[in-house]
This record gives structure tokens, sequence and C-alpha cells, in this order.
């Protein structure tokens, strides 16, 4: 078994098995989320607890600190990852003193008390001298004083101990902690590659789901419902944004039902205008690879001035989309944009 967890991984994991030994304080690695960049680095992590690794970085699975790591109780390997990111994966977290007791929805952001408890951990020596690993995730959702505290962190690191950062988005990351890391891509797999995973998984029209997936082939098993589009939602949207210039106001409120969630739609959203942009340029689409000849349809004629500013309005909706907004107001202004950005141009 490699250090890459998915096939597509293995550069990468080869990158990260030969910094071992010379490690920076800081690392970033961002790629986007769904292609298992988390994965890969915590397996990492875990190896680095290892006393006995193979060659290829691979974790022997049987010493003091891969039974440690596998129960998550090595003291050595802290995590700082946010709720929403630690729950689904067993990884243990630990409520902020003022969490209100009957909150219903988990937290997205890592949270100042999580960066604060490192100066406690750091006060203490490693298990036998050895090296200390930070594993932060997501590092582009830190809040402002979090990010702080971990920023003195990284100025200032301890003996033996390496920061592990992992973005979504390197765009989202602050810039003063992009400067006192060294910045590591992970690449999108190929489209062979991601198919061939997911046939391998036996998943259903493994095609169709890969291009609504963006090519993220993790992105095809998302579970987290704040991140999901229903069938019926997709094709309430899809009924609606087909239609074109033939839909008017009435057809974008009633597209917007109460139980879509800004993050899912918003994202949907994003990827029906990077294809109609596409579509606009003469090109084929990514996302909606069956939609190909509506999309050109509605891009025949097109004011692109219109266009660009309402990919930018979906852009900036993406961006808060984990805030506490109305998010039915908020996607029916994007769907009334949407008429008006898809209006001929006038001649």
């Amino acid at each position: 078994m490699a250090l890459a967890v998915f096939p597509w991984q293995k550069h990468l994991a080869d990158t990260l098995n030969g910094m071992r030994g010379k490690l920076p304080n800081g690392l970033l690695i961002y790629g986007p989320r769904g292609i298992g960049t988390f994965e890969l680095v915590h397996a990492f992590a875990k190896s680095l607890m290892c006393t006995s690794p193979a060659a290829d970085g691979t974790s022997c699975g049987h010493c003091k600190g891969c039974h440690l790591t596998a129960s998550y109780a090595h003291p050595d390997l802290v995590y700082v990852v946010s709720e929403a990111e630690a729950l689904p994966r067993d990884i243990p977290f630990e409520e902020p003193d003022n969490a209100a007791s009957d909150r219903k929805t988990q937290y997205r952001e890592i949270l100042i008390h999580q960066t604060r408890r490192l100066a406690e951990i750091f006060s203490l020596k490693t298990n036998e001298g050895g090296l200390r690993v930070v594993l932060v995730y997501p590092a582009d959702q830190l809040r402002a004083e979090a990010a702080a505290a971990l920023l003195k962190n990284l100025e200032e690191p301890p003996e033996n101990t390496v920061f592990l950062l992992v973005a979504d988005g390197i765009d989202f990351v602050l810039p003063t902690i992009r400067s006192r890391c060294r910045l590591l891509r992970a690449d999108m797999p190929t489209h062979a590659e991601a198919l061939a995973w997911l046939e391998h998984e036996h998943v259903d029209h493994p095609e169709k789901s890969l291009a609504l997936a963006g090519g993220m082939p993790l992105a095809v098993f998302e579970k987290d419902v704040k991140r999901i589009v229903t069938d019926e939602q997709r094709e309430k949207l899809l009924a609606f944004l087909r239609a074109g210039r033939r839909a008017g106001a009435d057809a974008a409120l009633n597209a917007v039902t109460r139980d879509m969630t800004l993050q899912a739609v918003s994202v949907f959203l994003s990827r029906w205008a990077w294809d109609l942009a596409a579509a606009f340029n003469g090109a084929a689409p990514r996302y909606f690879t069956e939609e190909g000849q509506v999309l050109r349809e509605i891009a025949q004629g097109m004011d692109a001035a219109k266009l660009f500013m309402w990919i930018n309005s979906v852009r900036d909706v993406c961006r808060v989309s984990d805030h506490p907004l109305s998010p039915k107001l908020i996607l029916e202004a994007l769907l009334l944009a949407y008429l008006r950005a898809i209006a001929p141009a006038a001649r």
C-alpha cells in the first residue's frame, strides 16, 4: 500500500515523502475540495508518527506510534480541524465553552479556542523528543481571531514542530499565513483517472456523475446536506435555467425553494455560469455536458459585460455562502440577475 490514498496522488505523495526529515516549519497544501487532499496529508501526518515507515512513506501499522494515531490518541499529532470536517472523519472535536446547548448546525470554521490551546500543548515536550505535527484544516476557513493566534505560532514556531495546513482554496488563505509556509498544489486527477476510479467504486452513470461533480471524484460521494443539490432541486433549477429568455420573473421566484442551501446552489449556479461562458466563447461545456445545445442557444447574442457581471455575482455569493444569510432571498436575486444577464445585447 502506497502513501497516496487515491491513484492520482502519486506525484504529490512522492513529493511529501521526499521532504521527510527536512520539512519546513509550515507547509500549505491546497487543492479543490473533492480530490482527497486532506486524506493524503492526513496519511502523511500519521506516517510522520510512525517509527518504521516504508521507503514510500507508508506507515508500518504495527509500532506504538501507529497504534496511537489509529485511535487519535498520539500526543504529537495535534488536530486543528473544524467541527464540520472533523466529525465525519471521527476526528475528536472539543466544543468551545460558549457553544449553545441547542445549536443545530456544526461549526464550519476553525475557532479561536482551537488555536489558543496550542500554547498549552507547546509548553510540553514532544513524545520521546520526536517530531510534533499540527494538522490544520480547512486553512481557508479560519475565523479572524483564530488566524491571528495561528499566525503567531507560525512566526515563532516551537522546536521540532511542523504545521501541515490544508486548504480547499488558496485565495481564501490569509496572505500573512501563506507567506510563512511553503506551498504545494494538489493537482486535479485527469478525466481518465477519475472516471476509472468511479467505475472501480461501482458508481452509477460515472461519466455524468463526474461531470456534475466538476471532475472531482470524491464530490460524487458528498454527504454534507448543505453542499448537496437534490435531484428534485436540480431539475427545478435546470428547468428554469434551460428556459433562458422564455422564463420570466415568476419562474425565477418559483425555482427557489426554502430547503435549498446557499452553499450548494451557489456552486451549482457557478458551474452553469462556467459552461455558459464556455458556450459564449465557442467551447464545450465542462459540467453540464448534456446541455451543450441549450447553452449555445442561450449564449447566442448575449452581452459579454452582462454575462461576466452575473458570473462575478455568483462568485461573490459562493464566498459568503457559509454565513447566516437569507438563502431564499439571495438565490432569487441571483436568478433574476440571470434573466437580465442573458437578455440580448443592445444593437
